[in-house]
């Protein structure tokens, strides 16, 4: 069987509703074309061969979408489906198979091989055949197995696509957050943001692939059964039934492929992009053009890891959002209910494809897990186990009078370290582990906010009436004129690429950059005023670079250099008459 197989788009429901027929029916053509180490493979060349068959968007959209679903009646095991999905949990134990097992007719003596790869289930055979489990022949497969759940916070317009012609008992199944008797066990730690519904699936990887590493956001194209796993069975639980995805592949996800369906970004659109998105982002802040020029450097900033600095990286606090009557409970959970907030997270919500929302009210502080931890074994998630390219937007205008609780206090130490070294920390028993993350926080607060951001910006008074405004009044969201679906495609696509953008610079401009900032600090001591800090010389480079990139350039030129002194420059004026006039 050539890996390079093209099969027609009509039959590719075979290939949906019988996988494994499909794959037993390439084993013995392969089989009988070679020799026995070869067949040994037929795994590896499994899985290339069902990557050519769904090669393209389009043959994909025939694959039953699991994470997509509502709780079906039944669901078909042995079915192929799709799970675009975050690894909670990477180490929930390993397997061991019979792959490939030498059978015997016990009558004739004739001998052959049977291929059982991608199922749990055990080789079916015929009467009078019978596994000869002495063999040299048999060749087992170790799989490594990892608890995965829908991506936290990932927006509608993500959502995969698929034909409309196939059956709904295909639709994947849909947890809440409780246990359930019949599928494994308790699974309400299992997901970063509580009372949230999603899908989850034990999905288990053959070699040559590996499970991903924890918190990955992958696409994964697998065979669905209802089976058992080895890890439950350790603690007890060897009856509970568990929906698992036997992984014929999968793909790491990226973030700026979500649009591919567009024309590849050239440079020269760039100028005409940024002028959309930045007139968007102030409607969204009320006509606040410096906030939504801010908001704009924000959703495009990064964290790159340049030694042991964390450059890139711009948390923005947006100051002046008004507090709201609409108090915080435990039903509403991490929902946003202050209007103003959740007028903001909406909107940005539409741009960005992974977006979490944190309010910071006292009682959730001090109830809620923000790091991931293990127990006995097993990881159970906190809010920030987020996939990398997270928008996290923390609500401080819930934050109200009270007790913050040694939970809450650490809760709040979890999220300063995220901000500030971009790491959080996974709890396991003897070694608490440090891992690397990149999310982007936006703080949204009444007065300067707790936390320790890159950057802060007041609103202007217009900007903070026209949130307040928003209190109370049902209709106030109809104020901002929605973009139609091309022209937010468009700003999706441009956020992503130049927020990937290699970015440079030149040596003449970071020389000037050296020159201006030892004179500048040389006229400040000489006059007797406040000179330049490095951090602020820092923030100021990463508002070059952040500039340079909205306009699609590669490196940072002598005009963007200028524009990020001006804009820091405004932005340090408002928030000294912001602060002068609050007091």
């Amino acid at each position: 069987m050539a890996s390079s197989t093209q099969v027609a788009p009509e039959l590719a429901l075979e290939y949906v509703h019988s996988p494994l027929r499909v794959i037993h029916k390439l084993y013995d053509e392969h089989a009988s074309e070679t020799d026995d180490s070869s067949v040994n493979n037929f795994g590896k060349l499994a899985q290339e061969h069902f990557q050519t068959v769904f090669a393209n968007s389009d043959s994909l959209k025939h694959i039953p979408v699991y994470d997509q679903a509502k709780v079906p009646n039944e669901l078909k095991s042995g079915s192929l489906v799709r799970f675009r999905c975050m690894v909670q949990d990477p180490s929930y134990g390993e397997e061991l198979h019979l792959t490939v097992a030498r059978v015997l007719n016990t009558e004739t003596g004739e001998t052959q091989q049977k291929f059982s790869q991608f199922t749990d289930m055990e080789h079916t055979l015929s009467d009078g055949w019978e596994v000869d489990y002495g063999s040299a022949h048999n060749v087992f497969t170790e799989k490594e197995v990892a608890y995965c759940v829908s991506i936290p916070g990932q927006s509608a317009w993500t959502q995969l696509d698929q034909k409309d012609n196939l059956e709904s008992a295909m639709e994947a199944m849909s947890l809440t957050g409780a246990a359930d008797s019949s599928h494994g066990a308790d699974v309400s730690v299992k997901y970063p943001i509580p009372g949230t519904a999603y899908s989850a699936a034990l999905v288990k990887f053959y070699a040559p692939n590996t499970a991903p590493k924890v918190s990955s956001a992958i696409d994964v194209i697998g065979i669905y059964e209802l089976g058992r796993n080895a890890k439950a069975q350790d603690s007890g639980n060897e009856d509970k039934l568990w929906p698992c995805i036997h992984a014929i592949y999968y793909s790491e996800l990226q973030p700026q492929n979500l649009n591919s369906m567009l024309p590849e970004l050239q440079i020269n659109d760039y100028p005409s992009r940024h002028h959309m998105c930045l007139s968007h982002l102030t409607s969204v802040l009320g006509g606040d053009d410096l906030a939504a020029q801010y908001l704009l450097l924000h959703l495009l900033s990064k964290t790159v890891r340049v030694q042991d600095a964390k450059v890139g990286k711009l948390s923005l606090n947006l100051i002046g959002i008004p507090t709201s009557d609409q108090k915080q409970t435990a039903q509403t959970g991490f929902n946003l209910t202050n209007p103003a907030s959740k007028w903001i997270s909406d909107a940005i919500s539409q741009l960005v494809p992974y977006n979490v929302s944190i309010p910071f009210d006292l009682k959730l502080l001090n109830k809620s897990t923000f790091l991931p931890s293990a127990e006995d074994g097993d990881l159970q998630a906190g809010a920030l186990q987020l996939v990398q390219g997270t928008e996290v937007i923390c609500d401080e205008t819930c934050l109200s009078n009270g007790t913050l609780e040694e939970r809450g206090v650490r809760n709040l130490h979890a999220v300063q370290t995220a901000i500030i070294d971009q790491q959080v920390t996974y709890l396991y028993p003897f070694q608490p582990i440090e891992m690397p993350t990149n999310l982007r926080f936006l703080v949204l607060s009444t007065g300067k906010s707790i936390l320790h951001n890159d950057c802060d910006v007041y609103l202007s008074s217009s900007a903070k009436q026209f949130f307040k405004s928003m209190q109370g009044s049902p209709s106030a969201e109809q104020q901002l004129r929605p973009l139609d679906p091309m022209h937010t495609e468009q700003l999706r696509q441009y956020l992503e690429c130049a927020r990937h953008m290699e970015f440079s610079i030149p040596q003449p401009v970071s020389d000037l950059i050296s020159n201006e900032y030892a004179q500048a600090r040389r006229a400040a001591h000489k006059e007797g005023k406040k000179m330049m800090t490095q951090e602020e010389l820092a923030l100021t480079i990463t508002v070059a670079r952040l500039v340079s990139i909205s306009k699609g350039e590669v490196e940072l030129s002598l005009t963007s250099w200028n524009e990020a002194v001006e804009l820091e420059r405004c932005r340090r004026e408002r928030n000294v008459q912001a602060k002068g006039s609050s007091n």
